[in-house]
């Protein structure tokens, strides 16, 4: 399966949807991960601005205001998506992959900056990781923290050795692999 994540930071500018169609086009997702749309409402002519004239299906979650917002898009030709779900920070995709028949869950997150908040979602996240074991399962996103400080080289952010810390152990406890990224960095 191709998965495709990107933390667009704002969908409302043509230029950004001209951007993302572009790699859609490109790369040819099977699923496609948006974080940070910053759009209280997607529809499908926004979806179809994304994505093109194939068939696709999609779910999203409506921005607080001008932060935040996921959506996620998926090719209707290559998979079968049969359950959405929705909660603080996370899109949530069941289905499967049409050609293999092999069932999948996707968790598009876009964690919060703060720290007990992020642990907050850690919690809620690990129960449901777990108990979905039997299927192909990718936690993908913006998760607004980094394993190791060489992550931050470059960044105006600080590093935080405690976000650090119960980002591992999330990634640990879940047996969950901490893929390496290509494109751009922290996306």
């Amino acid at each position: 399966m191709k998965l495709m994540s990107y933390n667009v930071r704002g969908l409302g500018g043509g230029e950004k949807r001209v951007e993302v169609r572009k790699l859609v086009s490109e790369k040819q997702p099977f699923v496609l991960c948006i974080q940070e749309s910053k759009l209280e409402v997607i529809d499908d002519w926004m979806i179809k601005s994304l994505w093109g004239d194939a068939a696709c299906g999609y779910s999203y979650q409506p921005s607080r205001g001008a932060s935040g917002g996921l959506v996620t898009v998926w090719d209707t030709s290559c998979v079968t998506v049969w359950f959405t779900m929705s909660f603080n920070h996370v899109l949530v995709i069941k289905g499967m992959v049409n050609q293999t028949t092999e069932d999948f869950i996707i968790f598009n997150v876009y964690a919060p900056c703060d720290s007990e908040a992020k642990r907050a979602l850690w919690d809620k996240l690990s129960p449901l990781v777990a108990s979905n074991n039997d299927v192909c399962l990718c936690v993908c996103g913006d998760f607004n923290s980094v394993r190791v400080p060489e992550e931050r080289k470059g960044r105006w952010t600080v590093f935080r050795q405690a976000d650090a810390n119960l980002f591992n152990k999330f990634i640990d406890d879940n047996f969950l692999f901490d893929l390496p990224i290509c494109g751009r960095l922290f996306t």
